[in-house]
């Protein structure tokens, strides 16, 4: 049985948002005819919400540092040395503002076909991508629970970006064993050039994800 994961499209990555993705608009349309489309027999659909308290980590103010400064992550959990590169960005999707809500469109359409709603980025201490997991792959949201649940075995993955919380989710989902689909036509990226794309192909490639 097959789900769609609607990742993150929410007012911050919209066009009047903190965090803006690029041409993000154009897809909040498009995802509603998708889920609506009787012939894709969804047999779930679960949207996702960045939800960060106001002092989350990836938040460049919390730091006093300016807006997408490079920065290493240290491991939260106790004697664990390791690290990870990452980026800082603008304050984003807080719990609670209109900037966390999911576009109004969606939030009717969630309303009307009552699909479930997975957040992720509420631990202070650390970074999300993934709708499954924070980078360190310690904290694990309700999803995978959820689609095991439903007898979910093969996912579609779209929303915002496609470079970040996209591709992590879905590359999340394959190495859990889900025949995985990003549909790049209800995506978009925040780096959409050349050589940014090429990798992030190679990227999925890498890790079993089908981009159609």
């Amino acid at each position: 049985m097959k789900a769609l994961l609607v990742i993150d499209i929410q007012n911050d990555f919209l066009s009047q948002g903190a965090l803006a993705v690029p041409h993000g608009d154009e897809i909040v349309q498009p995802v509603i005819d998708l889920i609506e489309d009787p012939s894709q027999q969804w047999h779930r659909v679960v949207m996702t919400r960045d939800w960060h308290p106001y002092n989350h980590i990836s938040f460049a103010k919390v730091h006093k540092l300016p807006d997408f400064s490079p920065y290493t992550y240290h491991s939260p959990i106790e004697n664990d040395n390791s690290t990870q590169e990452g980026t800082l960005w603008p304050v984003h999707c807080v719990q609670g503002t209109h900037g966390a809500e999911l576009a109004a469109p969606l939030i009717e359409e969630q309303r009307k076909i009552g699909c479930h709603v997975i957040d992720k980025g509420y631990l202070q201490d650390r970074e999300y991508y993934s709708a499954f997991n924070d980078i360190w792959n310690y904290h694990r949201t309700e999803l995978n629970n959820y689609l095991h649940c439903h007898h979910i075995d093969e996912v579609y993955v779209v929303g915002l970006a496609l470079d970040f919380c996209v591709k992590n989710t879905a590359i999340s989902a394959s190495k859990l064993g889900y025949k995985t689909t990003i549909l790049e036509k209800y995506t978009r990226p925040i780096y959409s050039d050349e050589k940014s794309m090429h990798k992030l192909k190679q990227e999925l490639a890498e890790n079993n994800v089908q981009l159609a």
